[in-house]
């Protein structure tokens, strides 16, 4: 056998309205905690619901874009029991809390860790102990990180510059709810990014040495979804279609990548976003071009990536992200406050087991400055 696919969640596409009455449903249930945030909680009128969760609720900050040690100890102090299950919705940020809580919560003195025991319980991957994680529901309402499809949640410490990934079975959530229209409030710039990411899982995934017929065929569906409509919806924020269609493109790439991991894009943004703070979706789709530049000979059925792309080489698609940023946030890093001579730090951060090897071809230090030097 030379792979297998394998994904143990139910899938659920709700609207609005149906997410409302499953929540109504899930209120009788005991100590199950629902994380979400204030925006998803006064645009879709959910007040009402809040109130039935009552102390099992934790408002999450929708500005909080990625999940670090400090966060982690102070929101796990907001849950003072050990939930029986846990409601996140929310982006890639929320659902990685979730995730945290799953398989942190074991180890705390009711919710209460401090930052040393978190980096400690992770790095020594003590959490693989975990024999009781708490269940999660999750619902993606950003459409692209695709933490709703994986079983795995990063984490930032900022305070030692490095990036941690939580990795079990048991935090594949048990159920994933598709709501397209969560997504209509989001802001354009966030909108962008996280379609990129999106664009990034698919595309690593397509090329990763892990990759197999299902993957691409994954990829290939969630690339040509993002290329047609992202760019309408930058221009129609509010239409519910181009927004189902970009989200289901996203989840199409989650799908594939929750299969085989991400590559060389990924590896190189971490330092990118732990250092300078650019957005992960802005970070990882700096580099995807001139990556995808240097994989192009390893690729199987390459003819058919730029089909979906509707791109004829690599350099078309650098084009197409550059043209559908450049009104929102030009990708270059100098326009993210990043010097050249930081080029040589940041070098050393970008070779990331696990993602750097999962590339089709190993970059060098030489390599990766010639990226970073191309993209700056």
């Amino acid at each position: 056998m030379d792979w297998v696919f394998n994904v143990p969640i139910k899938f659920y596409e709700y609207t609005v309205d149906e997410m409302k009455l499953r929540l109504n449903e899930l209120t009788s249930e005991e100590n199950i905690v629902l994380i979400t945030s204030k925006r998803l909680i006064q645009a879709n009128d959910l007040e009402p619901i809040i109130d039935k969760f009552g102390k099992n609720f934790t408002l999450f900050d929708e500005s909080l874009t990625s999940l670090d040690t400090h966060l982690i100890s102070n929101y796990f102090k907001q849950i003072r029991e050990k939930p029986n299950m846990i409601i996140a919705i929310g982006g890639g940020t929320t659902i990685d809390f979730a995730k945290a809580i799953s398989s942190l919560y074991e180890y705390t003195d009711n919710g209460e860790i401090t930052i040393g025991e978190v980096v400690d319980i992770i790095t020594s991957k003590k959490y693989l102990e975990n024999t009781n994680p708490i269940p999660i529901i999750a619902s993606s309402t950003t459409a692209g990180t695709g933490s709703d499809c994986t079983k795995w949640a990063t984490v930032w410490d900022y305070d030692n510059t490095k990036k941690y990934s939580i990795d079990a079975d048991y935090l594949y959530p048990t159920e994933s709810w598709l709501i397209p229209e969560l997504t209509i409030t989001l802001p354009k710039k966030l909108t962008l990014s996280t379609a990129l990411d999106a664009l990034s899982h698919a595309c690593e995934a397509y090329w990763s040495v892990s990759t197999n017929k299902i993957v691409q065929t994954l990829s290939r569906d969630a690339i040509s979804m993002i290329v047609e409509y992202l760019p309408l919806v930058l221009e129609d924020m509010t239409n519910e279609e181009y927004r189902r269609k970009v989200y289901m493109g996203a989840f199409f790439a989650g799908l594939a990548f929750s299969n085989t991991r991400t590559t060389a894009c990924h590896s190189i943004s971490y330092p990118l976003t732990l250092l300078f703070g650019i957005p992960h979706g802005l970070a990882v789709s700096l580099t995807l071009g001139e990556v995808l530049k240097r994989n192009k000979e390893y690729i199987e059925d390459y003819d058919l990536f730029l089909d979906a792309w509707k791109a004829t080489t690599a350099d078309d698609i650098t084009s197409w992200i550059d043209d559908v940023s450049k009104d929102i946030q030009v990708l270059k890093l100098s326009e993210f406050d990043v010097k050249r001579e930081d080029i040589e730090n940041i070098i050393d951060l970008t070779f990331t087991g696990g993602r750097m090897d999962n590339n089709p071809i190993i970059f060098n230090e030489k390599e990766i400055k010639e990226i970073l030097e191309t993209v700056y």
